[in-house]
């Protein structure tokens, strides 16, 4: 989960398919290009920080709902706005290789991170 907020606020996807669980891969990787596509739509936060403790719900045969706060933050020299947190939640999986990525609930980029009119 972690790796995966890094790779949206860097908008970088080298690294992004080790956290992401083979069976789903390419549907969440096109569900990860969609959004940060929605975030570039307006001013891309500087960074994505996770705020506050990260809840773990554990459901069972290695399978966890995990919930994070995340707030985009963004610089401007000395000056920075942190925007309102919002949750993220994620379904993980645990295999050999450790917990993955299953599912994504991301709130809506344009109209809940930023006014809906900040995004051309």
């Amino acid at each position: 989960m972690n790796v995966y907020v890094l790779k949206m606020s860097g908008g970088e996807e080298l690294g992004l398919s080790r956290v992401l669980v083979d069976e789903r891969h390419d549907e969440l990787l096109r569900q990860w290009r969609r959004y940060r596509g929605e975030m570039e739509r307006a001013d891309v936060p500087s960074k994505l920080e996770t705020v506050g403790p990260i809840d773990v719900e554990d459901q069972g045969d290695d399978r966890a709902k995990v919930t994070a706060q995340v707030s985009p933050i963004w610089w401007n020299g000395p000056t920075s706005l942190s925007g309102t947190a919002h949750a993220w939640r994620f379904e993980t999986r645990r295999d050999a290789g450790g917990w993955r990525v299953w599912a994504v609930d991301l709130p809506t980029w344009c109209g809940v991170h930023v006014r809906a009119d900040a995004c051309r």
